[in-house]
């Protein structure tokens, strides 16, 4: 068999910076090496590229270290490239790359439409699934569009609105969801019970942010779903995994009980109905296809009187071993291997 050649790019200048090095720590350990040779490609949190000089270099173990821990380990175990920078990335002669950023631009299509003009094809969505994806605003307003229940929402931009005036005159009754519009794996985000939190949390996006996005604070029961897509008698076609119940250990889903060991406690498959377990296979799955997600991708939904809101689709979920996804592949028998084969398949086949 042909062994093609590889990169698998992570880090990254996001919030999310350490998350990426855990998931393609997964990642590179468990992609099929009998039909892939695997170059890690770190991205520090500056934005300079480092690439090392040979494929199947050193991938340290990131779990309990700091970003700046793994990044001297990943410098001292690997020879780097002189002149290491991304305008290095097509001498590589690669055959595709494997994206296992996570948020900002890895996420939002930046990272999408770099490798594009570069002529090199990538795992996961395009550039415009990507964007809208990200985009809280339009994507809810297409899921809408569709039909998904989705809990009444507005969108505020620093500059145009005063935020004392705009949280007065709120046509949406508290306690509310904050979060910026762009934003990823719930860093600054909240909830706001009265208008004074709501305050609060809206200036402090706004010394980062441009857009803010406010939404009813639906409660209820945390699920998330993954979709995956695999070739079938010669088509690529997109199916639902099962639902994953989340029951944070905090108020809501945090970034500390995303991320930490115990922070929530994660149920696969989710204690649902058979009725509301399909009904969220079929909604994931018009989230997918309504964004134009490829590849892979995990929606959140919170189900409130028999009813699943959707509250955002990630096109880059996280992939670490114990992450959602491979959670929800495990409980139907998919081998993760065969996962980012067919993630790397489908993108060598574009």
């Amino acid at each position: 068999m042909n062994v093609k050649k590889i990169g698998l790019i992570f880090g990254g200048v996001s919030t999310e910076h350490i998350i990426s090095i855990r998931s393609s720590y997964f990642i590179y350990n468990t992609i099929d090496r009998a039909r892939f040779q695997v170059l890690p490609i770190y991205i520090k949190q500056n934005g300079q590229w480092l690439i090392p000089n040979q494929v199947e270099a050193i991938f340290p173990n990131p779990i309990e270290k700091t970003e700046l821990e793994f990044l001297s380990e990943f410098i001292s175990q690997n020879s780097i490239l002189d002149g290491s920078d991304k305008h290095l990335l097509q001498l590589l002669e690669l055959k595709a790359i494997f994206i296992g950023l996570h948020g900002g631009q890895g996420e939002d299509g930046s990272v999408q439409g770099f490798l594009e003009v570069q002529g090199i094809p990538y795992t996961g969505s395009g550039v415009m699934a990507s964007a809208l994806a990200m985009d809280k605003l339009r994507s809810n307003q297409l899921f809408q569009s569709v039909g998904i229940p989705v809990a009444p929402f507005l969108e505020l931009k620093k500059g145009e609105n005063d935020v004392k005036r705009s949280v007065s005159e709120l046509p949406i009754p508290f306690p509310v969801f904050i979060k910026p519009t762009l934003g990823g794996s719930s860093v600054n985000t909240g909830p706001a019970k009265t208008p004074e939190e709501a305050i609060t949390l809206i200036e402090k996006i706004f010394v980062t942010e441009d857009r803010v996005f406010v939404q009813e604070l639906v409660k209820g029961t945390e699920v998330s779903i993954g979709v995956l897509e695999k070739k079938v008698n010669g088509r690529w076609e997109s199916f639902p995994l099962v639902a994953t119940e989340i029951r944070p250990k905090s108020d809501f889903f945090d970034f500390t009980a995303k991320y930490t060991k115990g922070g929530s406690e994660e149920i696969t498959p989710a204690e649902v109905s058979q009725e509301i377990m399909e009904k969220l296979k079929r909604y994931t799955l018009l989230c997918h296809k309504t964004l134009g997600c490829a590849g892979y991708s995990r929606t959140d939904f919170i189900i409130r009187n028999e009813i699943p809101f959707v509250l955002e689709t990630n096109t880059l979920p996280g992939m670490t071993g114990t992450s959602l996804i491979p959670q929800q592949a495990n409980a139907l028998g998919i081998d993760m291997k065969d996962v980012f084969s067919w993630l790397l398949d489908l993108a060598l086949s574009l």
